[in-house]
This record gives structure tokens, C-alpha cells and sequence, in this order.
């Protein structure tokens, strides 16, 4: 799945698989992405080049709270979508262990 601030659509996407659904507080971006990409049959291009840098953290990091609702949500966005369920969130979620393992530290 690639990071939200890289996927640039067209209109015609939205009109026809629908927008963001903002029952989803933390993970509405997720669960529209699976829409659009699993389900929508969009052609998808690669860019090889660095369009945007993204701090780790966010809302869905931003507590243990926050990180079990996004965790509870994006599990109701894999079963809506019909792509995964329990098995593939432990997956995403041990994927992006290493991120805070490896983080940049600012410069002094």
C-alpha cells in the first residue's frame, strides 16, 4: 500500500468508487485505498523519484489508544474490501515495526 500523500487520482475515481468514508476517524484513507486499488480496477504508474518526505507519527501513532482504534479500523476496512482480515493486519503491523526502530534523529 503506498503512503496516502503519494497517490495522486483522478476525478473520475472518486466519482465512480466514491470518496473518503468518514466513519473511519483514523483510517479512512486506508479503508479508500483498498477501495480504489483492490476493487476499483485502476491502472496504477510508478514514478522513480522522491515526491514526498513523511515524518513517522501522525494521528493513527499519536497513542496506545489511537494506534488500537486505527488497528480495530483498518481490520473493518480489510473485511469490507474483501482483501484480508486478522492475518494480514498482524502483517501491516509488524511491517512498519522497523520504522520506529529506525528513526531519524534531528540534527543538533
Amino acid at each position: 500500500m503506498p503512503p496516502h500523500p503519494t497517490l495522486y487520482l483522478r476525478r473520475g475515481v472518486f466519482l465512480r468508487h466514491g470518496a473518503y468514508d468518514t466513519s473511519f476517524r483514523i483510517s479512512a484513507d486506508y479503508d479508500a485505498m483498498l477501495r480504489w486499488l483492490a476493487n476499483g480496477h485502476i491502472r496504477l504508474a510508478y514514478i522513480p523519484e522522491v515526491l514526498v518526505k513523511m515524518r513517522t507519527g501522525g494521528e493513527s501513532n499519536r497513542s496506545l489508544g489511537h494506534i488500537l482504534r486505527k488497528s480495530r479500523e483498518d481490520l473493518r476496512a480489510l473485511r469490507r474490501n474483501e482483501v484480508g482480515g486478522m492475518g494480514t493486519l498482524i502483517l501491516k503491523n509488524v511491517s512498519k515495526l522497523s520504522q520506529f526502530i529506525h528513526r531519524e534523529r534531528p540534527a543538533p
